[in-house]
């Protein structure tokens, strides 16, 4: 399912692929690394568009391209997390645990 908090936040999905097609084609900047990727897929170095759609799909089927060091979470597991620590932090002595590190 969707999270449509995500897409409110970060625009449309075809926005958001426009912006990691950006971000893909920044990093592929470094000589030969397009070259290596055409040849990793069996294409040849103009297949632009093809990205481009891709990401489109990607995005507009309610995924995202992340970072491959992102660590993520799904949001009903921020929000049981977030509900939880509410009432932890309301205690002085757990809010001081939590944020000292003693005990």
């Amino acid at each position: 399912m969707r999270d449509k908090t995500m897409t409110i936040l970060s625009g449309s999905p075809i926005e958001m692929a426009r912006k990691a097609h950006g971000r893909i084609l920044q990093s592929m900047q470094e000589p030969g690394s397009q070259l290596a990727l055409a040849k990793a897929l069996g294409v040849s170095q103009s297949k632009n568009e093809a990205l481009k759609d891709a990401l489109a799909l990607i995005y507009l089927n309610g995924f995202k391209v992340v970072d491959e060091d992102a660590v993520t979470i799904r949001s009903e597991v921020l929000q049981f997390l977030r509900q939880r620590m509410s009432r932890v932090l309301v205690d002085d002595e757990m809010a001081k645990i939590l944020s000292v590190g003693e005990v």
